[in-house]
């Protein structure tokens, strides 16, 4: 079974509540999501709950309204009892900062990328080193991500760009 770490933009646009994104690139993320709720794929987030109190802010648990609403509610659901949907994964934070982990890859490439993200590589990063496979992270719409798609490329770290910008779908 596949393993993904869902950027918070990915249950956003599932939502329909990103602006800018098209039907395809909504329908797309919903897909994704829909494949880790019909367990084809297994959600991995980080044992200090970083990414699921992220999802928490964007996410309405009293409805059932949107399927990333339904996304979250499910890996609260299961979290610890059912790895087929959810998987907690160690990351070590660095001198107990909660933006910058061990895990992080230190080149000089990376030094610039966005620090509230970096615990979704960090993730990434210790699953393959504890599991020796690789996990996917799916990236929606975040375009501060694109400039440094080599760096990580070459650190070994797959991002499924789910909506890729217009010139490249």
């Amino acid at each position: 079974m596949n393993a993904v770490i869902v950027d918070t933009n990915v249950i956003i646009t599932a939502n329909d509540e990103a602006e800018h994104a098209s039907p395809a690139c909504v329908e797309r993320c919903q897909k994704r999501i829909k494949q880790i709720l019909d367990q084809q794929e297994t959600s991995l987030v980080d044992d200090g709950w970083r990414i699921l109190n992220e999802y928490k802010k964007h996410v309405n648990l009293q409805t059932r309204k949107g399927i990333g609403d339904l996304f979250l509610k499910t890996l609260l659901r299961n979290l610890g009892r059912r790895p087929a949907i959810c998987t907690m994964v160690r990351i070590k934070p660095l001198d107990g900062s909660e933006t910058d982990f061990d895990e992080f890859p230190t080149t000089e490439a990376l030094s610039d990328f966005d620090i509230a993200d970096r615990k979704f590589i960090a993730v990434a990063i210790a699953y393959e080193r504890a599991h020796q496979k690789k996990a996917t992270i799916l990236q929606a719409l975040d375009r501060k991500w694109e400039p440094f798609r080599k760096a990580f490329e070459q650190e070994g770290v797959q991002i499924d760009f789910l909506c890729p910008p217009k010139n490249e779908a």
